[in-house]
């Protein structure tokens, strides 16, 4: 029990300098670069959808490649379009949806984008193709796996394009 204490306790100490502890009290933040994440959005759909039916037709053998396509450009459409959902309602400082997007410290893809995109994705083009698979469990694993390494490649993508500062 001690020692899990210990582990415990050496972990955090070995987090902390991950955790940013600046506070930016009273500034206004703006992107360094002409482009912010939603400008990159229409080339982060494109290179996602090939990425994913290409992974998803070849370890799963899949013969329906229109039914394929369509599932995962439906599936993806709702994991690309929940996070900006967030940013429809309206805000207490009263900014626009455009305002939002272009004033707004927020990088679109992040871990909380990462769980939003599981939950829109994995459900629906699994439900929609399971009768025409032979290795459930691999296909499953495949959608799993093929969803969180894009959702890493474009939360890089969107850190190298985009930069801002307070």
């Amino acid at each position: 029990m001690k020692q899990k204490k210990w582990v415990s306790i050496i972990l955090a100490i070995m987090l902390l300098p991950c955790m940013p502890i600046t506070i930016y009290a009273n500034s206004s933040w703006h992107w360094l670069t002409k482009t912010n994440p939603f400008d990159v959005l229409p080339y982060a759909v494109i290179l996602t959808l090939l990425i994913e039916y290409v992974t998803i037709k070849r370890a799963n053998s899949i013969t329906r490649s229109l039914r394929l396509f369509i599932v995962i450009c439906l599936a993806n459409v709702a994991s690309f379009l929940l996070p900006y959902a967030i940013l429809l309602m309206p805000s207490d400082v009263g900014y626009t949806f455009e305002m939002s997007i272009r004033n707004l410290p927020k990088y679109i893809v992040g871990s909380g984008y990462l769980f939003l995109t599981l939950i829109a994705e994995v459900p629906v083009v699994y439900i929609s193709l399971k009768k025409f698979i032979t290795n459930k469990k691999r296909f499953l694993m495949t959608i799993i796996i093929v969803n969180a390494v894009t959702t890493i490649m474009v939360a890089i993508i969107e850190r190298v394009i985009c930069k801002g500062s307070w």
